[in-house]
């Protein structure tokens, strides 16, 4: 397994293996470009410890957890991002809200949040998906909800795509 991470600016031509071919999969962040083999090694920039993981069934545990980990910061981040958007759009006014809203919004994702039906706010609610159905008997909130998935690796990275934190690209499935 190997990957390139370009950090600045981007050179005139993409990065190939020794062998002269194209690297398999790529992902695009705010700070950089990655280019690697695998997803493991996509993933392995974005989460911390993850590259010195073994390759056995503890390794795998251990790969899920930090995932999950992983995907609890970037979702206590990411929702704190879209409240100050709304509250600097003038969507979201949290001296005005219920305790159960701010709670929900404000919530670590580490922590159980009570059962929510739907969340019909402008602003999107930000959660870990393995909180809910079908991982738990937690059903999951409809509406405007962006979730980040740790069950595997290809989920966690298209959970972070489709949040819009990092483009993802794989030549190969």
């Amino acid at each position: 397994m190997s990957k390139i991470v370009i950090e600045g600016t981007f050179p005139a031509q993409l990065p190939v293996r020794e062998d002269g071919t194209a690297y398999p999969f790529s992902m695009a962040t705010q700070s950089a470009a990655v280019f690697a083999d695998t997803r493991t090694d996509l993933v392995s920039y974005l989460v911390d410890g993850y590259e010195e993981l073994p390759a056995d069934t503890e390794g795998d545990d251990t790969a899920m957890w930090l995932r999950y980990k992983a995907s609890v910061a970037l979702a206590n981040l990411h929702q704190q991002v879209l409240a100050a958007d709304a509250t600097n759009a003038g969507t979201f006014d949290p001296s005005v809200e219920t305790e159960d809203t701010l709670t929900t919004i404000f919530t670590d994702r580490s922590e159980k949040i009570d059962e929510i039906a739907s969340w019909d706010r402008e602003f999107p609610l930000v959660l870990v998906a393995s909180g809910y159905a079908p991982y738990t008997t937690t059903p999951r909130p409809s509406g405007n909800v962006q979730w980040l998935d740790p069950y595997t690796e290809k989920t966690f990275l298209e959970s972070v795509q489709t949040i819009g934190l990092a483009e993802v690209f794989a030549a190969e499935d």
